[in-house]
């Protein structure tokens, strides 16, 4: 039996053959997607809260878009919002001078929200690159 020997160049695109083929694809991050995000303290019930995490920069406006299940009535709202649709179940906030860091939204329902009933959405363009950013989310 003889041993074949293999040139150094063919062992190194046979490595990184192997290892384009078997490491996890890396996800591509572009400027702006973590500058803002937003999950649910409390996604159900009578009580929901938002909360809104805001990275530096900070965009200079938040439109901030509540679904609710349709016909639902908001007894009060912390900050107010600028519009609601009770028909369509649908609140929006224009939230203006963020700054970075946490903030929270409020909503007390007369009814409660089922779990699952409720969605949110953030829109807001990134001041580094000007591209407009819509960030949908679920409790």
């Amino acid at each position: 039996m003889t041993a074949k020997i293999i040139h150094p160049r063919t062992q190194s695109l046979l490595l990184l053959t192997l290892l384009i083929f078997l490491l996890p694809p890396m996800p591509l991050l572009y400027a702006g997607e973590a500058l803002v995000s937003g999950r649910y303290l409390n996604g159900a019930g009578q009580d929901i809260q938002l909360q809104i995490t805001v990275a530096s920069p900070a965009p200079s406006t938040l439109i901030v878009i509540q679904k609710l299940p349709a016909g639902t009535v908001i007894e009060a709202a912390t900050p107010a919002f600028h519009q609601y649709d009770a028909g369509k179940g649908e609140g929006k906030w224009l939230l203006t001078q963020i700054r970075p860091g946490r903030h929270v939204l409020s909503l007390r329902l007369a009814h409660p929200a089922a779990a699952g009933a409720i969605s949110g959405e953030i829109r807001y363009m990134d001041p580094s690159s000007g591209r407009l950013t819509n960030l949908s989310f679920r409790p």
